[in-house]
């Protein structure tokens, strides 16, 4: 039976939002408000500049840059194969090179899942220039000889430096969405957008991985909120409504703090790495250990600058958001502005690579492609990229 409940959540939800974003954020600290702690500046809209566009053969989503210049770029195969898994992009001539190699993207259904891309979702360049893989695998095959897996690379030898196989702790109904390498403590951050979210943690010295915050309060979306379009709340292919769990995941550039967010609501979190490193901590105190940090855009990918900015694209809105954390009475909370307003060519900015003082951008179209209530398609999928505020000397982004 139709309801229109959750319509009607969503408009206030909306008009909340509205409200709270015509106040300033030194007001909202007056008021100590908890949610949608948004600065009522204009937006900056810096130059878009295209890197590279592509045809339906390559559904573009995942992206990384070299600290050369050197682009990276994935084509998961959810929806459709394309003709490459991941390559690397040369934006003067678009030329698109299977990355590390044609036998890499050549996807055989019977054969063992180490040397070939199944569905690759995310990419990383750490400060080593290595270049690291997030294979996600698919829920259709056979996953015991095709489990998701994490792949490091050397980009000057375009050789394989590590591999790591996460079989054993996901299942299918798991979803490996983004990645996110910390060296200085020596651990990947692996998203869980399926089953009930959570953060995989890889010790890159031991190999060792535990699935932590599965089933939290911050790991997995808020029922009474949805992706929508305009008033439509977004639907799967199959009609089913829209839910992803852990998707949009960074890490602070000094290595201190992991932010992450379910897809489908407006909340954000953020957790000590010390505290998902620390393996002594009950899921309990773990959970105590998670801060809230209010409500914001809908984004899907984040990354945060070497200042200290988050950033995301505001799906709902078609614009980049930049997030500054601040401290109101004492707890964190996020303070909102455009960065990238409207533009005819943004569309769903969804994946990000900061590198040379430029933020990348996937425009990925996915609400034309993924969706059963979307938008007709629309122009080429593509990269961009805009020139970032000066950043610091010190300190990675992430």
């Amino acid at each position: 039976m139709r309801t229109d409940k959750p319509h009607q959540l969503i408009r206030r939800h909306l008009m909340r939002r509205r409200v709270l974003s015509s106040i300033g954020a030194t007001v909202l600290g007056m008021l100590g408000l908890d949610s949608y702690a948004i600065a009522a500046s204009a937006a900056i809209s810096p130059r878009l500049e295209t890197v590279a566009s592509f045809d339906d053969d390559f559904r573009l989503v995942g992206i990384g840059v070299s600290r050369q210049g050197r682009v990276f770029a994935t084509a998961p195969a959810s929806v459709k194969r394309s003709r490459y898994s991941l390559v690397e992009v040369d934006p003067a001539t678009g030329t698109l090179t299977p990355f590390p190699d044609e036998s890499w993207n050549t996807y055989q259904a019977d054969a063992d899942g180490a040397r070939q891309w199944i569905s690759v979702q995310a990419l990383w360049v750490d400060e080593q220039d290595h270049l690291w893989a997030l294979d996600s695998s698919l829920s259709s095959v056979d996953q015991k000889r095709q489990p998701p897996k994490l792949v490091q690379f050397d980009l000057n030898t375009r050789r394989i430096v590590r591999q790591f196989n996460y079989g054993e702790l996901v299942t299918p109904k798991d979803s490996l969405n983004d990645i996110r390498v910390d060296l200085k403590h020596g651990y990947a951050y692996l998203s869980n957008a399926g089953n009930q979210g959570g953060i995989a943690v890889t010790n890159l010295t031991s190999g060792e991985s535990r699935l932590l915050l599965a089933g939290d309060r911050s790991s997995m979306s808020d029922p009474s909120q949805h992706l929508m379009f305009g008033e439509r709340i977004a639907r799967k292919l199959d009609g089913g409504v829209l839910v992803l769990q852990t998707d949009g995941i960074a890490v602070s550039p000094d290595r201190e703090w992991v932010y992450y967010r379910p897809l489908t609501d407006h909340h954000y979190w953020r957790v000590p790495t010390a505290a998902l490193i620390d393996t002594s901590l009950s899921a309990e105190a773990l959970s105590q250990r998670v801060q809230s940090l209010g409500d914001g855009a809908l984004t899907g990918g984040l990354i945060m600058s070497a200042a200290g900015v988050l950033y995301g694209g505001d799906l709902e809105n078609r614009t980049v958001v930049a997030f500054d954390i601040v401290q109101i009475d004492g707890k964190p909370k996020l303070v909102q502005k455009t960065f990238v307003g409207k533009h005819p060519q943004l569309s769903w900015a969804d994946g990000f690579a900061i590198q040379n003082g430029y933020l990348y951008i996937a425009d990925s179209h996915l609400h034309e492609l993924n969706f059963s209530n979307g938008y007709p398609p629309e122009g080429k999928l593509s990269i961009f990229r805009v020139r970032l505020p000066q950043q610091p000397a010190q300190g990675f982004a992430g």
